[in-house]
């Protein structure tokens, strides 16, 4: 089953995976997610005492673990270059935006440049 890039995260399940393995009794792998409260909550606790840690475990091996947004961290890797992600989808957007207020400006300037010259000419 396929799910909305929306409602995935950005985040590797198997980084998250791995971090857990080694370091998720400091609570690493939340602090990867995002979930910096949680993640000192887990570090000053040895991961709940391990039984948080385990679970956390579990659950990214599920995959039914959440980054700091609720989105799901699914994909084992990073996205691929086709799938993007809505951030990139804005970035771009916003490079198209810039694009299109730079060309407007030199428009602009054109304008103003010949309105210069004849308004000179009259003096």
């Amino acid at each position: 089953m396929k799910m909305d890039s929306r409602y995935v995260s950005d985040k590797s399940r198997l980084v998250a995976a791995i971090l857990c393995s080694f370091f998720g009794v400091f609570g690493v792998h939340r602090f990867y997610a995002g979930k910096i409260g949680t993640g000192i909550l887990m570090l000053v606790t040895f991961g709940g005492l391990g039984i948080w840690y385990i679970i956390d475990l579990i659950m990214i091996l599920l995959g039914s673990f959440r980054d700091s947004e609720g989105r799901l961290i699914r994909e084992w890797l990073e996205p691929e270059g086709g799938q993007r992600t809505p951030a990139s989808e804005r970035a771009e957007e916003l490079k198209e935006r810039m694009s299109q207020i730079e060309g407007r400006l030199t428009d602009l300037q054109g304008v103003m440049i010949d309105l210069s010259e004849k308004f000179d000419r009259r003096q």
